[in-house]
């Protein structure tokens, strides 16, 4: 074996199996084929009752089994042996915004699948199984040596994957996904199955799924049933397959029973699923630039957008369905970088960031062992230093050209098309590359549906008037400048006669140019108002800022995996557990109030008598059904209430979560199915960068709330008898 082979073995050896000392509970989001070596015990001292491979196992059904990626953003876990899928309301709110119309709002009225026929197809929504997990680090990183070209270097891991990917699926119908852990140190193989024929079965109506709104997302005390249910559908051989009336509901290896007994405060609690991503072990020069560039600039934009988006769709029961879903997105990251910010604040993460800094080169300059890593931090500040002037430039595109507008967002989609099309020089291969985006975008039904020509102006219209306003010259586009000074700085009006005469506004129109000759159209469309305003802002950030910005990101992410394996030695005795990336994750904690700020105690439950205090007759965010109010006032809660008497809603606990966990399970230590994980208390939004166990909690709706609903409100039995209820 070669020296270097021998010394990255030796490396990962210890990256692995290296964190025997200090546990820290509540803090972490765990590799579930580690369980067994750095949380059973653990986990069992804090109060569950199942062994690790009860928990991941490859040799017999397990919890994993049960717990779905859905449609690759969110969680979601099987609820009967019939293939029954509970995630999120949010994170089902696409499928059921595409099935509602003014005439069937399912938005507003809620749906319930009364027979398996009743049941909605949804196109391009998966559910993914994890079969097995695997560490392959050895043979993703063969051939790699220390300071090799960074560039050889992801080659050789690229072709290291590929031949691994292949290998694991040989002979199988299985997907395999294989992921960096450490910032690059190791790599670990998600073998998957994937199933594609996934039907709506039943929602709340948004006034129950997403009761607050806006006001109450990302805080406590909380009172939303932020759940709805699908099913899998599967072939013959319980197999995946596209959608066909042949199909039949899926048979799980496990599903969760669901418990009805509640718990207490102190209990123990385990989140399992695909968190998405945080950054836990950044450098104090990124936290600097989230709390006094990044977030600053991002929530200016979002609030500037949602004000104008809001107004909109309270003006219009068409708008607010069109505009649901984005709105919500939108919200959700604005909401959330306020909080993220104040929290930081709040426990001084910067001034502790800095003092574990001071630490870690204290460690270092007293080890001969570590002088590799004496420069690993300065040698990260320059290239902070390098990075701090794009990072403003950098947001104002991706908020002004693909997040805020809904047709700057498609515009940037077909920029790219275009811009790849006019680089073919033969007539016929431009023929045929023409009719083929023209079938594509022909199919595009969503965009029209969504968009509300007025909306869409004003928006665009402020986002950037705030390049304009908030940014140096050279720091956006040109064109922007021009458009601003050509209407005296009101684009809202300006943008009028842009918006009237644009294809991309007029759906008949559009459809009609493409019919008749996609080659002319194409050339149209690049004189079309509103696509040059989408063509400047991809020529500025194509040209001026990202390749600047990617070329020192890489640097960073090089330096980082070397800061990363710099940490893990000389902070030889931490536990580190790998950021999120999506991959599936076990957290665990307990169900505990919290007190975030002086006079302020958060208690764990809320109960519908909070839910009542809030009721607004007719308000957008706290009007109430009226069943669910007459089930109120008379106490009429079936075997769903407490032992006094009480309808419990939701409850928070000190699983470390992130977005990604939506619709994953809270689960008790006995494997059931307690609550259904949705957000986070807004004083620990911070959590995706800096936990902190006395300030983050994660929120989830009770499932005594949710068989509530389902079976006293909706009517809806026929789905509780699927399920195992434990009472």
């Amino acid at each position: 074996m070669k020296k270097n082979s021998l010394k990255q073995l030796l490396v990962l050896a210890m990256l692995t199996c290296g964190f025997s000392l200090p546990s820290f509970a509540d803090e972490g989001m765990w590799i579930p084929l580690l369980l067994e070596k750095l949380n059973e015990a653990e986990m069992q001292d804090m109060g569950m009752e199942l062994s690790a491979e009860d928990i991941y196992s490859i040799n017999k059904s397990s919890l994993k089994d049960a717990i779905v990626h859905f449609n690759g953003g969110c969680t979601s876990e099987i609820i009967s042996k019939e293939g029954l899928l509970l995630t999120n309301h949010h994170c089902g709110y696409g499928q059921i915004q595409n099935h509602s119309s003014v005439e069937h709002d399912y938005l507003k009225d809620g749906f319930w699948a009364k027979t398996r026929a009743d049941e909605l197809p949804n196109d391009h929504l998966s559910a993914t199984f994890i079969k097995k997990i695997e560490d392959v680090s050895q043979a993703a990183l063969e051939g790699v040596t220390d300071g090799m070209d960074e560039a050889k270097r992801n080659q050789i891991i690229r072709e290291n994957i590929k031949k691994i990917k292949a290998k694991a699926t040989e002979g199988t119908s299985f997907g395999a996904t294989i992921k960096p852990f450490y910032k690059g140190n190791q790599y670990y193989l998600f073998l998957t199955e994937t199933f594609t024929d996934i039907r709506l079965v039943g929602a709340p109506p948004s006034s129950i799924g997403k009761y607050g709104a806006d006001t109450d997302n990302w805080m406590w005390p909380r009172h939303t049933g932020d759940f709805s249910i699908f099913r899998i559908y599967a072939n013959k051989d319980n197999k995946p397959a596209d959608f066909s009336k042949d199909n039949v509901p899926y048979k799980p290896a496990h599903s969760l029973p669901v418990s009805i007994k509640g718990l207490k405060e102190g209990d123990f609690t385990m989140v399992f699923g695909f968190p998405g991503r945080t950054d836990e072990y950044l450098p104090s020069y990124e936290i600097e630039q989230v709390l006094n560039i990044l977030n600053p600039a991002k929530i200016e934009i979002r609030k500037t957008a949602l004000e104008i988006i809001d107004n909109k769709m309270r003006s219009s029961q068409k708008i607010k369905i069109q505009y649901a879903a984005k709105q919500s997105s939108i919200s959700n990251g604005y909401k959330k970088w306020i909080g993220e910010s104040k929290g930081m604040k709040a426990v001084g993460a910067l001034d502790k960031k800095m003092a574990y800094e001071k630490d870690f080169l204290i460690q270092v300059k007293g080890g001969k062992e570590f002088n590799k890593y004496r420069n690993v931090l300065s040698d990260l500040k320059k290239l902070y230093d390098q990075k701090a002037p794009l990072i403003l430039s950098r947001r104002y595109f991706i908020e002004t050209n693909i997040v805020t507008v809904s047709s700057q967002n498609k515009l940037w989609s077909k920029y790219r098309q275009i811009e790849g099309y006019n680089k073919l020089e033969d007539k016929d291969k431009k023929k045929e590359k023409a009719q083929k985006l023209a079938d594509s975008w022909l199919s595009d039904k969503k965009y029209w549906k969504d968009l509300d020509n007025g909306t869409d102006r004003e928006v665009l219209a402020a986002v950037l008037s705030l390049n304009v306003k908030n940014l140096k010259e050279g720091q956006y586009p040109a064109y922007f400048k021009e458009l601003y000074d050509k209407h005296d700085g009101n684009l809202k009006e300006g943008l009028r006669k842009a918006y009237a005469k644009s294809y991309f506004m007029n759906e008949e129109k559009f459809r009609k140019a493409l019919e008749k000759n996609p080659v002319k159209a194409i050339k149209k469309f690049q004189k079309d108002p509103l696509y040059l305003i989408a063509k400047a802002g991809g020529d500025f950030y194509l040209n001026e800022i990202g390749p600047k910005y990617n070329a020192v990101q890489r640097e960073i992410d090089k330096l980082m995996r070397t800061y990363m394996k710099a940490q893990m030695e000389v902070f030889s005795g931490k536990r580190f557990y790998p950021d999120a990336n999506g991959t599936m994750r076990v957290s665990y904690g307990k169900v505990e109030g919290v007190s975030p700020k002086d006079a302020v105690t958060y208690a764990p439950y809320t109960y519908m008598e909070g839910l009542m205090a809030k009721y607004v007759p007719g308000d957008y965010e706290f009007d109430l059904p009226t069943r669910l109010i007459e089930l109120y006032e008379n106490k009429d809660y079936g075997v769903y209430a407490d032992k006094n008497g009480k309808m419990p809603v939701c409850f928070i606990a000190s699983n470390h979560t992130t977005g990604g966990n939506s619709g994953s399970p809270a689960i008790n230590g006995k494997g059931e199915l307690v609550g259904l994980n949705f957000d986070r208390i807004w004083e620990g939004t911070m959590s995706d960068l800096n936990y902190d166990v006395t300030r983050c909690r994660n929120i989830m709706v009770d499932t005594r709330y949710i068989l509530f609903i389902i079976d006293k409100f909706a009517g809806a039995s026929h789905l509780i008898d699927e399920m195992e209820i434990i009472r």
